[in-house]
């Protein structure tokens, strides 16, 4: 099956407002603080800071750029968490600038015009400044991708308000700046091996391979980078301990070079290890009637759409509750999960996979939730 490059875009959830301060304001607790001085970007334009949980994030707070500067003082939750930063605007990308903090951190962010990815964080975080070697590797090419990926919606955004006729000419711009899109990406990878071949395997290094693994399981077999990309991959692959494969990265990493066999129609349920809330291991043989249907529902705290579908969700367990037993299967951590299940109301099964993507759902072939 042809596929393509895989683009990441993470949207969706609720901006609360930030706290202004100062960089020379102490920090109490866990705090950490953010400071922004952006040029050539309009005041009012609002920046948007999100917390990754696994590989969906929410939106924790919001602050509007005035004079240049946006500040943000927030709670940080972990000893080391990964936060985003988005801008949601004409002319922004649908991307994320990805960056690292801990309590007391005192982080600050530059950059010129809405191409946001490719701003530069500066911080006295160790894992930023690990990050930031890649970041400084590629930061032309991702500015250019930013660009071009402005480009890319704008064409797609044109050719829904026009004619059929018309559309068609802007769906193939679209389809030329796609392959753009792809060089890039490839020539950014390529860069990234670069460094993870001199550094040593971290969370950061983990992140890389899981999107160089990602890209391989979308990329098609007779694209001309295919075999190089993955014969390097195979080889940092090689470097991983036991250890970091059986983590929730480690499998999805595992999963992407090497899928499992997909259960077809007519197969036996492919089943695994899953927790409850309270701790227990639970299978999805364990709430398997005769009789009775499984819908397995595949989720995270941050899919907008995941959690809008839960009322519906609510109205078919009910409807069908003689027929029908739902299980939904969260990728989340398990603090991340239960603060989900603290705010929504899911009266059915709700279990989590501690594999997250890495886990049962590469069996069933899912590749999105």
């Amino acid at each position: 099956m042809k596929s393509k490059f895989f683009r990441f875009c993470l949207l969706a959830c609720i901006p609360l407002l930030s706290v202004a301060c100062s960089s020379s304001e102490k920090l109490s607790g866990n705090e950490f603080l953010i400071e922004g001085e952006i040029s050539d970007v309009k005041d009012g334009v609002v920046i948007q800071l999100g917390r990754m949980d696994g590989d969906m994030g929410s939106r924790i707070a919001s602050d509007t750029l005035v004079n240049g500067r946006f500040i943000f003082k927030e709670d940080a939750i972990s000893d080391m968490e990964r936060l985003y930063i988005i801008i949601i605007d004409e002319g922004s990308p649908p991307m994320m600038l990805n960056f690292w903090a801990t309590p007391g951190a005192k982080i600050k962010i530059k950059g010129k015009g809405k191409l946001f990815p490719a701003w530069e964080v500066k911080s006295p975080v160790a894992y930023q400044k690990e990050e930031n070697l890649y970041a400084n590797k590629s930061r032309d090419i991702i500015a250019e991708y930013s660009r071009i990926a402005v480009e890319f919606d704008d064409m797609h955004k044109m050719a829904r308000k026009v004619s059929s006729d018309e559309a068609r000419t802007y769906r193939n711009a679209a389809d030329s700046l796609n392959l753009m899109i792809n060089a890039l990406m490839i020539k950014r990878l390529f860069a990234d091996m670069d460094v993870m071949e001199k550094t040593d395997i971290s969370p950061i290094w983990l992140n890389k391979m899981k999107e160089l693994s990602l890209t391989l399981s979308y990329s098609d077999e007779v694209n001309e980078h295919y075999g190089r990309l993955r014969k390097n991959a195979e080889a940092l692959y090689g470097r991983m301990s036991e250890e970091d494969k059986t983590t929730p990265i480690g499998y999805q990493i595992t999963v992407n070079l090497f899928p499992p066999p997909v259960a077809a129609i007519g197969d036996y349920m492919v089943d695994a290890d899953f927790l409850d809330i309270t701790g227990n291991t639970k299978h999805i043989s364990d709430y398997s009637y005769p009789g009775k249907y499984l819908l397995l529902d595949f989720w995270s705290k941050g899919c907008g759409p995941c959690i809008m579908a839960f009322p519906e969700m609510t109205e078919i367990s009910e409807t069908y509750s003689e027929n029908l037993t739902i299980i939904s299967i969260s990728f989340d951590s398990d603090t991340g999960w239960k603060e989900a299940l603290s705010e929504h109301n899911t009266p059915w099964v709700n279990i989590r996979d501690p594999k997250a993507q890495g886990g049962l759902a590469a069996s069933y072939g899912f590749i999105a939730i």
